[in-house]
């Protein structure tokens, strides 16, 4: 009998590291990764969701992939349908399972989530380059002196599931109060909420974001950067985009909002408001 080579137990071992990792995963991070990467919530399934994405035309795959995603940790097979789901995520983006338990695995990390309408390099220079320019202002207002250590530990992936997703996942460092990237990456999140709100006319907002009624931002750097950065990921064509953000649930934070749908009226708004504050300088 012909002994393992190396490389296929190798490959046996990291098969057992990626579903014994599966194991640990949490379902609202699970639920999270789905929605934000273009999977559809179907029909509640026993304890389980079913969730279905469209594979891209062109892969020989004519049937939905369809994963079952297992709601209570306590379920004795709760392990197998775990790496059940995470064999068929990796499947559908063409990837290893390492790499997907990396981005389902939230533990100790935030990911922010923009979703294009699509995927040209029309499109994603501006994003980017605004991505950037977001999590830099942020990075100031908490910390100026290590804002670009902040930027360059910005880890960007883009989805494979065809969808036109980004992710900027940031670690954070364990900590006895808030970790400091824990505080960067609220800051921003607090920047887009108020400039969400305000340009769709949410007048408790106008104090912090001067859109309608000329009131000094109470944080005006911040505000104007942040501005200017939600206009400049539109690009000049002002198409739209998602923006989501997720938090680790071992620095627990909830947020009024997730999800903000910069729709081309909203960015119009945005950019405005980009212009009158660089003029109150």
């Amino acid at each position: 009998m012909t002994a393992p080579s190396k490389t296929a137990q190798a490959s046996h071992l990291r098969e057992a590291s990626a579903s014994g990792r599966a194991a640990r995963l949490r379902p609202d991070d699970v639920l999270r990764y789905l929605a934000a990467t273009g999977w559809r919530r179907g029909r509640d399934y026993g304890r389980g969701q079913i969730w279905e994405l469209d594979a891209p035309t062109g892969t020989g795959h004519p049937q939905p992939f369809e994963v079952l995603v297992p709601l209570d940790q306590r379920l004795r097979d709760y392990p197998l349908r775990m790496t059940d789901l995470l064999e068929t995520v990796a499947n559908a983006e063409q990837r290893d399972a390492e790499a997907v338990l990396g981005d389902l695995d939230l533990k100790w990390a935030d990911v922010l989530y923009l979703r294009l309408s699509e995927f040209s390099l029309a499109d994603l220079a501006p994003a980017l380059t605004g991505l950037r320019d977001l999590a830099l202002a942020a990075a100031r207002a908490v910390d100026n002196r290590h804002a670009w250590d902040f930027v360059r530990g910005a880890e960007v992936a883009a989805s494979r599931t065809g969808v036109p997703v980004l992710t900027v996942r940031t670690a954070l460092t364990p900590d006895a109060g808030e970790p400091v990237e824990r505080r960067v990456t609220r800051t921003m999140y607090e920047g887009v909420l108020s400039a969400f709100r305000s340009a769709i006319g949410d007048n408790e907002s106008q104090a912090y974001f001067p859109i309608v009624n000329g009131y000094r931002a109470s944080r005006p750097t911040l505000t104007r950067e942040v501005c200017a950065a939600l206009a400049r990921i539109g690009g000049r064509s002002r198409s739209g985009y998602e923006l989501r953000f997720t938090w680790s649930p071992d620095v627990p934070f909830k947020g009024d909002q997730a999800v903000f749908e910069f729709t081309p009226h909203v960015l119009g708004e945005v950019a405005r408001a980009a212009r009158e504050l660089r003029d109150l300088r």
